[in-house]
C-alpha cells in the first residue's frame, strides 16, 4: 500500500510539470552539474541461501546523486544508494532483514535530442549504464547480539531507462526503471523503480 502511494505521488508530480512548460529547460540548456535525491522501490531475486534464509519480497530506501550532463546527448554521475526492508525468509517463516549499501557510477545516453523538434525539450528520455560496489547484509530479528549479522561485499552492473521532466531551467522530476545484476549469494538481482526530484546547477 504504502508503494502504491508513492507511485501515486510522483505521477501527480509528473502532471503537475506540464503547465510549467514554457520556463522549462531544453536540450540546448542542459549541460552542468546536476543533483537528484530519490526513493526506490526494488525487488529482489532470490539468490542461494544462506545461515539465516534468501532474501525475498520489496525493498524501499533512498539515493542520493551527483552528476554532470556533457551536453545534450551525454551525461555521467555518481550514486549513493541505500536499500531496506526486505524479507529474509527460511523454512516458509520471515527471520530476518535484508539490506544493501552502495556506491556506484552510470553513463547516461538521451538519444531523443534529434527528435526534440517534435517532442518538447523539457520530456527528456535517457537510458543509464553502469557499474557499482556495495554491502549487502542479512540480519536476524530475534538477535540483539553484535556480529549477528551477515554481510558480504557485491559488484553491480547496472541497465536502466527513464526520464526527466525539467518543471524549469534548474528544477524538475525524474522516473526511471532499472535492473542491478549482482554476484551476491543471497541477493542476485534487483529489479528497481526510482521515484525522485531533480536540480541543475
Amino acid at each position: 500500500m504504502k508503494n502504491l502511494i508513492l507511485l501515486i505521488g510522483a505521477l501527480s508530480l509528473f502532471l503537475g510539470a506540464a503547465p510549467q512548460a514554457a520556463r522549462a529547460q531544453t536540450y540546448n540548456d542542459a549541460q552542468g552539474f546536476y543533483g537528484q535525491f530519490a526513493m526506490p522501490i526494488g525487488w529482489n531475486n532470490m539468490g542461494g541461501p544462506s545461515a539465516v534464509g534468501s532474501a525475498d519480497g520489496s525493498m524501499i530506501g533512498f539515493s542520493f546523486t551527483a552528476g554532470y550532463r556533457f551536453n545534450g546527448w551525454i551525461g555521467a554521475d555518481i550514486e549513493v544508494m541505500w536499500l531496506g526492508a526486505g524479507d529474509v525468509v527460511q523454512g516458509g517463516a520471515v527471520n530476518g532483514d535484508a539490506s544493501l549499501l552502495s556506491v556506484g557510477g552510470a553513463a547516461k545516453f538521451y538519444p531523443f535530442v534529434l527528435t526534440s523538434r517534435h517532442v518538447p525539450g523539457w520530456i527528456q528520455p535517457y537510458l543509464a549504464f553502469g557499474v557499482g560496489s556495495g554491502i549487502s547484509e542479512q540480519s536476524f530479528r530475534a538477535s540483539n547480539q553484535f556480529g549477528s549479522s551477515l554481510s558480504e561485499t557485491v559488484f553491480l552492473f547496472r541497465f536502466g531507462a527513464g526520464m526527466e521532466v525539467m518543471i524549469s531551467k534548474h528544477w524538475g522530476t525524474f522516473m526511471d526503471a532499472n535492473y542491478y545484476a549482482s554476484n551476491s549469494n543471497s541477493i542476485s538481482g534487483i529489479g528497481m523503480i526510482r521515484l525522485g526530484a531533480m536540480c541543475h546547477f
